[in-house]
């Protein structure tokens, strides 16, 4: 598998990567650190400060009924990801590549001019026209199929870390033979969190906040009919190949980590449900989530350009020099549909805790999605499957 070179590092950061590096072709690896490490660099800080206090504007401005706050937090969100999408766009053009790598006040000078063009022209139509109401309407249903389709990206984004986490553990294995640690640990990671999940809410109980008997009982329900649905789904896509010893490693650690999320969100759906607001625990895994993009998107670009010359990188659409542009721009979109789902001004979405539902349920489905098709990647690499992924669970025999 290509990921197997990664345990491998190199020592630049971003700052090492400027645009007179004309020459640079790049280490033949590169590890996760090294990735944490170009992400929290000096280059990239502005741009994080930036996106918390944006974030941060906009959280003040849920906090208010107005339309006017409403109008702000429609034509701040789109401006700032509009601005830092073109700008990871034009990052193409080595002249304003250049022009982006120098001084702090340089480097965000194109985010923030673009930025404040497109808020300046949201703003004119939505006050100097007569169709505002079309345009507040458009924007609004916009952020709502935007916080709608976050959902999926946060299953794919998620499946990263544990990834990893996986991948290390399975270049480690030496052993021959065959192993059963994949097989149960899939039966027994739901059950496991199940347990896990139920600890916490005696917890939050323990602090004052209550649940219901209902709900301690519908947990362990979904969670056994989530639980039973992918085990079943995995073993028909393993059948005897389940047994590889380093596919066997893979799927137990990717399985033991992914649940913490599913569990995360079933966990939340539910207590949307019965609670008021519905997403006082997204707003604390946002920027969770931020990160995660953050991270998702740079591993991507880096280690593609690491299986890549300098001229042939240069095409990839997000590279090394716009990666950073490109998260923050998907993360302030996520973070503006956020706040205006969370706002007590919004009149748009007359029930919040439906859309909150839906969205979480959006996140276990895409999730379990997710699971199985990492584990198929895992033994097409090894060369144990070389059929397509729904005929893979199709014919199981066959495998």
């Amino acid at each position: 598998m290509e990921e197997k070179v990664e345990s491998k590092s190199e020592s630049e950061d971003l700052d090492s990567s400027s645009v007179e590096d004309n020459d640079y072709i790049g280490p033949l690896m590169i590890s996760s650190r090294d990735i944490l490490k170009i992400i929290f660099s000096r280059k990239t800080a502005p741009h994080a400060l930036l996106l918390s206090i944006f974030l941060i504007v906009l959280g003040v401005f849920s906090r208010s009924s107005s339309q006017i706050s409403i109008d702000i937090i429609l034509i701040l969100g789109f401006g700032f990801s509009f601005g830092y999408l073109v700008t990871a766009f034009l990052m193409r053009f080595d002249s304003l590549k250049a022009y982006s790598v120098g001084t702090y006040r340089k480097i965000l000078s194109l985010p923030i001019g673009f930025s404040f063009l497109i808020s300046s022209t949201i703003w004119y139509f939505l006050e100097f026209t007569d169709y505002a109401n079309q345009v507040r309407d458009f924007l609004s249903l916009t952020l709502v199929l935007i916080f709608v389709l976050w959902q999926f990206a946060q299953a794919w984004w998620m499946r990263v870390p544990f990834k990893e986490i996986a991948l290390n553990r399975m270049i480690r294995v030496k052993s021959e033979g065959k192993s059963e640690f994949g097989k149960y640990a899939n039966i027994v990671s739901p059950i496991g969190w199940s347990v896990i999940g139920f600890g916490i809410f005696l917890l939050f109980e323990s602090q004052g906040t209550e649940f219901s008997s209902t709900f301690k009982v519908v947990w362990f329900v979904l969670m056994s009919i989530f639980g039973v649905v992918s085990f079943y789904l995995l073993n028909r896509m393993y059948s005897r190949n389940w047994s590889d010893p380093m596919i066997s490693v893979f799927s137990a650690y990717f399985s033991m980590g992914y649940w913490s999320f599913l569990a995360y969100h079933l966990g939340v759906m539910l207590y949307s449900m019965e609670k008021q607001p519905s997403f006082v625990f997204d707003l604390v895994f946002m920027v969770v989530t931020i990160m995660l993009v953050i991270y998702s998107l740079s591993a991507q670009a880096l280690r593609s350009e690491v299986r890549k010359n300098t001229k042939e990188s240069k095409r990839n659409t997000i590279n090394r020099h716009n990666v950073i542009f490109y998260a923050i721009s998907f993360t302030a979109a996520y973070g503006a549909s956020s706040f205006f789902l969370i706002s007590s001004g919004t009149l748009f979405v007359s029930n919040i805790k439906t859309v909150g539902f839906v969205s979480h349920l959006i996140v276990i489905a895409s999730g379990i999605l997710v699971l199985l098709l990492v584990n198929y990647t895992a033994l097409v690499g090894r060369g144990l499957i070389d059929k397509g992924f729904v005929e893979s669970m199709r014919n199981p025999k066959d495998n």
